[in-house]
């Protein structure tokens, strides 16, 4: 008996081992093309300037800077003639841009998304830039300012690319949109007008590329070099009151559990609950890497079937690996009594959740009441800002191939995955009207990119700007197969 033990152990392991060595594809080599030589003085010129031009979305119900989004709108169109001239443009919600480029064919349109606003800067961080956060400034090997990497460098990428076809004389086969909101950051209701418009005129995209993705270096565990993650799906968002009542009165009498005690519990709870794992998203992500990725990691994804409780528990503990693989709940705001004496007489709690495809806004409220399970506590909406995931758009497509061929061209040291997009884009807009959504944006970002981003010192290296016009250009140039 004992001998059969061991022999079905050994099978066992070498199954197992079997299986994470033939886990993973790797990429098709893609055939080599002309460099793109392109100045690169314009385009960082075009940058510096539209950084200048503070577009912020400020929020709360602050009214929108009508005069920095006209100032933009008009430098747009003076930097870019041949595209404001040659193509049909349209201002929808007072500030949003949607230019059409008709083309010869009868193909279903494609569409381009950018954003033009920008978040504020942190009221007293001004001193900890490194360059003034609006001054534009280009030095380092990086340009320097809020919204150099979300999203005016998108943005730019975009129209730099259309002005140098224009001027070649290229007339695309399939007609492709440009879609710039101007409150994305506040939720998008300049994408929404657009999407709106599109779908009054019954029309229907072929395929749509946001925001979202981005190139990383090193940033993966266990992977070395530049690793371009293309967003098929981005998850979903709602923020929820938690709220409770109490009898109000002196601290000195409590009772068993004020207002503010329920609701803490509530939070605990819900901490202690996560909402559960599903690993498919980072399976996807890793299989597609093939043999970059390292063996360890593929071993665990390979075998799911017995290592899953393993591979979920690692990647619970590191935020950016579980926000890939659940709903994620974060308290964030909490408010209660007047006083440090008085007990309150109501308290609240908002918890964010964003919501992974195959959850719903529904099916997460469903799931908060459950586990708080107290009579005495009331879980509602905070805002009307609130949306389901995206569906999840085919790695196997012609529009996700084109796009991942054209990447590896631009630059061949780059290896190409899906993975979900934990933030918000305006493609959650067009949903109703679009085939396939993907985002990617062709920026590279690291550990300091990152932090950058809505934070201090945003900035984006030359080197990988430039990259994302080209790539910007080519998938214009491939707009028929996508």
């Amino acid at each position: 008996m004992k001998k059969l033990l061991a022999i079905a152990f050994l099978a066992l392991i070498a199954f197992v081992l079997i299986r994470g060595l033939m886990f993973g594809v790797d990429a098709v080599e893609v055939q080599g093309i002309e460099p793109i030589a392109w100045k690169q003085d314009r385009p960082l010129e075009s940058l510096v300037a539209a950084i200048q031009i503070p577009t912020i979305s400020e929020g709360d119900g602050r009214p929108v800077n009508a005069k920095a989004f006209a100032d933009f709108r008009q430098y747009l169109a003076a930097r870019y003639p041949r595209v404001f001239n040659e193509l049909e443009v349209e201002i929808l919600a007072e500030h949003s841009l949607l230019l059409r480029w008709a083309g010869s064919g009868s193909q279903s349109p494609v569409m381009f998304l950018a954003h033009q606003d920008v978040v504020p800067v942190i009221p007293g961080s001004e001193s900890s830039w490194r360059y003034p956060p609006f001054a534009g400034v280009v030095s380092e090997g990086f340009i320097w300012g809020r919204g150099a990497l979300d999203d005016k460098g998108s943005l730019i990428g975009i129209l730099e690319s259309a002005e140098r076809l224009l001027s070649e004389g290229f007339v695309p086969e399939r007609t492709i949109y440009f879609a710039f909101g101007h409150d994305e950051e506040i939720g998008g209701e300049g994408a929404k007008a657009i999407a709106k418009a599109l779908a009054l005129r019954n029309l229907r995209l072929g395929f749509l590329l946001d925001e979202g993705g981005f190139v990383t270096k090193d940033l993966i565990p266990g992977i070395k070099g530049r690793v371009a993650l293309i967003g098929p799906a981005e998850k979903g968002y709602v923020s929820l009151n938690i709220s409770a009542k109490g009898d109000g009165g002196h601290a000195s009498m409590p009772p068993s559990h004020t207002a503010l005690g329920l609701v803490a519990r509530a939070i605990t709870r819900l901490e202690n609950n996560p909402f559960p794992a599903d690993l498919s998203f980072t399976r996807d992500t890793l299989e597609a890497l093939g043999s970059k990725a390292p063996f360890i990691q593929r071993l665990v994804f390979a075998n799911l079937w017995l290592l899953g409780p393993l591979a979920e528990s690692m990647m619970s503990d590191i935020p950016g690996a579980n926000a890939g693989i659940r709903t994620t709940t974060a308290a964030t705001m909490m408010s209660a009594s007047v006083k440090d004496n008085v007990l309150p007489l109501s308290a609240n709690a908002v918890v964010n959740f964003r919501i992974l495809p195959g959850d719903t806004v529904e099916s997460v409220i469903a799931y908060v009441n459950r586990i708080i399970d107290d009579p005495e506590v009331v879980v509602s909406l905070y805002s009307d800002f609130a949306n389901n995931p995206s569906r999840v758009a085919p790695v196997g497509s012609g529009g996700y191939q084109v796009l991942s061929e054209i990447i590896r061209q631009v630059r061949p040291d780059t290896a190409v995955a899906p993975r979900l997009v934990v933030g918000a884009t305006d493609a959650r807009h067009f949903e109703a009207i679009a085939d396939a959504s993907y985002r990617f944006l062709g920026l590279e970002v690291g550990p300091e990119e990152l932090a950058g981003m809505h934070g201090t010192n945003e900035r984006v290296s030359v080197e990988s700007f430039m990259d994302s016009v080209r790539i910007y250009y080519r998938l214009m140039q491939r707009s028929a197969e996508l």
